[in-house]
């Protein structure tokens, strides 16, 4: 399998010889919808069952990959991260944070810059090995080292890691050297934990699966571990499949050689929701793949750049055309689902004003190459819109395609580029993003003092109401000045075959695949 991308004619083209492949069907519609209709349609799989072999398409992939928990960057990653490894909390796919996952108590002290977390008693690793405190600051300490060049480094920086300690077997007393009302929230983003000794080639966590083999851009293949905490896989093992192409992995649930896939091409949904052998999945989610400009560098250190760059958009359109429909619009903010976040603000394509600022700028005539990569449904699709409409403003965009290898070799660099983001609750968001301190995953290169000052400010508020009065004036600065385009929330597209069972809809977090719960999906 290769990295090479398609065209929509491609596309359409594959899922018209998908329809030939298996046949018209009756009907089985999208699994999207409220709780209780979900819980009926998937209801229709029968009584679980334990055993074989589930087989997963998913999407993304690189030969520089590998299984380390400090490496969880991009699609495929992400995806494999929360499928084999865990994290002290939980953030589930209705959005909601489970403070007893691998912890009895996860709480804050009144000024929310000491934090207790307390571990359940006798959870096991795979090696047999039972959790303790320990191997909660081992994991920790090891992803705050800057030689392993964890990706999620930059959001633990708040962690004084001399005054940290182990209370008792159980216990750690997370000390912070500024508060942050949200740090539950964020141990359950990619915070893994593993024992000490931890060997990424040889990788062992606390989750339902057990490591088996790994080729990078190729496959993963675990097993069920019997002793896991929660409810034990229903399937003997799992093979995760990397099919980068968008045909590839469509073809592959259509020939029966994959069970179920991620990231369905939007243009394939209305074709596969007619075949009788699939079910598909739709949800709506908070995952925001947006386009960035680096507002250090010119001319996106102009505001009125920026500004003029966000108004040419017609996001409707964009919506439309990049994800068929499959996306609500959003203005340049992000954290939907977040209890604190305010759909108030709005953006309409305005030539005329984007014309105006440019002027003003004197960027009249503004020429730009934006770079993007297909690491995302529709994001090529979307930056080819933009491309299109600028020119009524007098913006000449060239966009050029580049494999998502490439793309992540220079992350963060790129003047004018794209990312891909699952749905976070805001202030996580914003500590890894675009607030004080953030470095890793700061694409935009943002950093404004009112923003950092808010920001602060919601850090060390504990009381959930006023916290989302200041959330709501940090949307109003990134709205106004920001350096993200984030011109949708894109709706989440999985297919099953319909021999496949347990299937969970809805998954507002967008990391997809019943938020890669697949531990919970058996065969029939």
């Amino acid at each position: 399998m290769t990295d090479a991308q398609v065209t929509r004619r491609e596309v359409l083209r594959a899922g018209a010889a998908g329809a030939l492949l298996l046949g018209s069907g009756g009907l089985l519609g999208s699994l999207g919808g409220d709780a209780a209709r979900a819980a009926s349609l998937a209801s229709l799989a029968g009584d679980a069952k334990r055993g074989g072999t589930l087989r997963v398409g998913i999407a993304g992939g690189s030969p520089t990959d590998d299984f380390d928990m400090a490496h969880i960057n991009g699609p495929s990653a992400t995806v494999r991260g929360q499928v084999f490894y865990e994290t002290l909390t939980y953030l589930d796919g209705q959005f909601r944070l489970h403070n007893d996952f691998l912890v009895d108590e996860c709480r804050p002290n009144a000024t929310a810059d000491q934090w207790t977390v307390r571990l359940k008693q006798g959870v096991e690793f795979h090696n047999g090995k039972t959790v303790t405190a320990d191997d909660v600051l081992y994991s920790i300490k090891r992803l705050m080292n800057p030689k392993s060049g964890a990706t999620a480094a930059g959001q633990l920086t708040a962690i004084d890691l001399k005054k940290t300690k182990k209370l008792d077997n159980r216990t750690v007393r997370f000390v912070l050297k500024r508060p942050q009302s949200f740090f539950d929230y964020l141990l359950s983003d990619i915070v893994y934990i593993v024992p000490i000794g931890y060997d990424p080639k040889k990788p062992v966590s606390t989750g339902p699966w057990r490591f088996k083999s790994f080729q990078p851009a190729r496959q993963t293949v675990l097993t069920r571990f019997e002793n896991y905490h929660g409810t034990a896989a229903y399937a003997d093992q799992l093979i995760l499949s990397e099919l980068p192409d968008d045909t590839a992995r469509v073809n592959a649930l259509l020939s029966g050689q994959v069970d179920a896939i991620n990231q369905v091409p939007y243009a394939q949904v209305s074709q596969l929701k007619g075949q009788s052998a699939l079910k598909v999945a739709v949800s709506p989610t908070g995952g925001w793949n947006p386009i960035t400009m680096r507002v250090d560098v010119a001319p996106f250190n102009d505001v009125r750049v920026r500004q003029a760059i966000r108004l040419a958009m017609n996001r409707k359109q964009a919506i439309a055309a990049a994800l068929y429909g499959q996306g609500a619009p959003a203005a340049d903010t992000y954290g939907r689902f977040d209890p604190a976040f305010s759909a108030s603000f709005k953006r309409e394509q305005d030539i005329e004003q984007a014309k105006s600022l440019l002027k003003q700028a004197g960027q009249s005539n503004l020429k730009l190459e934006l770079v993007t990569s297909p690491i995302a449904a529709g994001i090529v699709e979307a930056c080819q819109v933009l491309a299109q409409n600028a020119k009524a403003a007098g913006i000449n965009i060239t966009v050029r395609k580049i494999d998502p290898g490439t793309y992540f070799s220079r992350y963060g660099k790129w003047p004018f580029a794209i990312d891909f983001w699952v749905g976070l609750p805001y202030l996580v968001v914003a500590s890894i993003a675009d607030g004080p301190g953030a470095s890793v995953v700061n694409t935009t290169h943002f950093n404004d003092p009112g923003f950092n000052k808010l920001f602060n400010q919601a850090a060390k508020t504990l009381d959930a109401k006023k916290r989302a009065q200041i959330v709501h004036e940090m949307q109003r600065i990134q709205y106004q000045r920001g350096g993200y385009i984030i011109w949708s929330f894109q709706n989440g597209v999985d297919a099953y075959s319909k021999k496949v069972g347990g299937i969970q809809p809805i998954d507002k977090t967008a990391w997809g695949l019943g938020r890669c719960q697949l531990h919970k999906l058996y065969l029939q």
